[in-house]
């Protein structure tokens, strides 16, 4: 779960009946009925993906990204070389080091950063 805010708009305390368990209870109850009340999505982290690759590999990583559920944001060319950033989700980039490696004849470099989470894709 993410962005969860919780705020009490109405309470009172009881020397007879309050306690702090009470107030666990009410709150805990209070949390399935709004779970159930929600719009569940699956989330998976993804990742903010920049690629710099000689301009005659451009291609090739473009079909590779993809087949990764990537989603291009931006393309700039430079001197010989392409710049393509992208979206990708983090657990379809385990091995894309040694792939971009093939892709380019070992030219290619990219960087990642962690860019949040996004409805599951299939």
């Amino acid at each position: 779960m993410t962005g969860v805010r919780v705020t009490l708009t109405d309470g009172a305390t009881h020397p007879k009946d309050s306690s702090e368990m009470a107030f666990r209870t009410v709150g805990r109850f209070a949390l399935r009925e709004a779970l159930r009340a929600s719009a569940m999505t699956l989330l998976e982290p993804v990742a903010e993906v920049t690629v710099t690759v000689p301009a005659e590999s451009v291609g090739a990583v473009l079909g590779d990204l993809a087949t990764r559920r990537g989603r291009v944001n931006d393309q700039t060319a430079r001197a010989g070389t392409a710049v393509v950033a992208a979206t990708v989700p983090l657990a379809e980039l385990f091995g894309y080091a040694s792939r971009l490696r093939g892709r380019t004849q070992g030219r290619g470099t990219f960087t990642t950063r962690p860019a949040g989470y996004e409805p599951a894709r299939g």
